[in-house]
C-alpha cells in the first residue's frame, strides 16, 4: 500500500487510536452505523469511494474513509473523513484542517475544552490525547506539514 506522508502520519494517529466500538459517537454518529446511517444524521455528508492511497491499516485491519464532509471543529475548518472497517462499521473520525498553520490554535481550543492533554513527542511529532467519556480525541502534529486530529470510542 502507498500512503503519502500526510495519510502516513495519518496512519500513525490511527493506528494509535484503536479501540472497540462503543455506543457513543462522533456528533450525531454512533460508532457502529454504517455508511448510510451516518449520512443520514450528519448535514453535507456525502459518499466518498477512496483511492488506494486513502486506506489505513492497522494489525491486518483496514478501515476506508467512506463518507467526507466539510466542518469547523474547535472554529477550525477542514475535511471530515468517517472511516470505516471492512464490514462497513464506523472506527474512527478523522480531521484535518484546511490550512495546517491552524493546527496550534486547534491544539489550543482542545485543550481548553477537555483540560491538558496527555503528550507525547520526538523531533518534529507531536502526538496530544484527551480521553472525553467513551471517546478518545488525539491531536498528531509533525511540523508545519501534517495536522490530523482523530476521534475513536475509548
Amino acid at each position: 500500500m502507498t500512503i503519502t506522508t500526510r495519510s502516513g502520519f495519518a496512519a500513525i494517529a490511527l493506528s494509535l487510536s484503536v479501540s472497540a466500538a462503543a455506543y457513543a459517537g462522533w456528533e450525531t454518529t454512533r460508532w457502529g452505523m454504517s455508511p448510510k446511517e451516518s449520512i443520514a444524521v450528519l448535514d453535507g455528508a456525502v459518499e466518498h469511494a477512496p483511492a488506494g492511497n486513502e486506506i489505513y491499516e492497522q494489525g491486518g485491519k483496514k478501515y476506508a474513509p467512506l463518507v467526507k464532509l466539510s466542518r469547523e471543529i474547535e472554529g477550525v475548518p477542514g475535511q471530515v473523513s468517517l472511516l470505516f472497517d471492512t464490514d462497513e462499521t464506523l472506527r474512527f473520525v478523522m480531521f484535518n484542517p484546511a490550512d495546517v498553520a491552524a493546527c496550534d490554535a486547534l491544539g489550543a481550543a482542545l485543550a481548553e475544552r477537555y483540560g491538558a492533554a496527555d503528550a507525547v513527542g520526538a523531533g518534529a511529532i507531536s502526538i496530544s490525547d484527551w480521553v472525553d467519556g467513551a471517546e478518545v480525541i488525539k491531536l498528531t502534529k509533525v511540523g508545519s506539514s501534517v495536522c490530523n486530529l482523530s476521534y475513536s470510542a475509548n
